[in-house]
């Protein structure tokens, strides 16, 4: 176990120090991880480009930082669960990892969902169409995405994955909610 230094400032200094470590890890082995501080940089010179107000400026920031925040917890969670799962698969090491993944795919959605609703008509604005239509267009993008994320979640949640053990009741029957569907299937 690690000593923590004394003082504030020594502490601050050291905790820096192993957050930029994890950055300068992150960067280096996660191919998408830099594909996504490439996006964000894209998104920021976007935004710039189109001189979005400091309120949009502010959201699209949080929309960024969400997906790194959540990429970087991903490479934790899987980092873990490689080193405590080394020799032996187990099926909870797969379920941990596959949620981490999906909460880089919500914040990444999302992200998506506010980038349009912010640089769409920003960006329509300043190519000259004046219509209020592309605003109604992007609102409309935005519910369909939500709406389209929202059934394949659902589709998702009613279909046990084959890794799955079937579930029993106590007397030891499959349950009676697909048992018989999954052994069909």
């Amino acid at each position: 176990m690690r000593t923590r230094p004394a003082g504030l400032w020594p502490g601050f200094l050291d905790a820096l120090r192993h957050a930029i470590a994890g950055l300068h890890y992150a960067i280096r082995s996660q191919r998408t991880f830099g594909l996504q501080l490439v996006c964000a940089a894209v998104i920021a010179g976007l935004a710039t480009w189109l001189r979005v107000s400091l309120h949009d400026a502010a959201l699209l920031a949080l929309a960024m930082s969400a997906v790194l925040a959540a990429e970087l917890f991903n490479t934790g969670v899987e980092a873990i669960v490689d080193l405590l799962v080394a020799q032996n698969r187990h099926h909870l090491a797969k379920i941990a990892k596959d949620i981490a993944a999906a909460g880089v795919v919500v914040s990444v959605v999302g992200a998506i969902m506010a980038g349009g609703l912010v640089l769409g008509p920003a960006l329509l604005a300043r190519l000259g169409v004046t219509s209020p239509w592309p605003a109604r267009a992007a609102w409309a993008g935005a519910l369909i995405l939500l709406a389209a994320a929202a059934v394949g979640l659902l589709r998702l949640a009613r279909r046990p994955s084959a890794d799955e053990p079937a579930r029993t009741s106590p007397a030891g029957d499959r349950e009676a909610d697909g048992g018989a569907r999954r052994a069909a299937s």
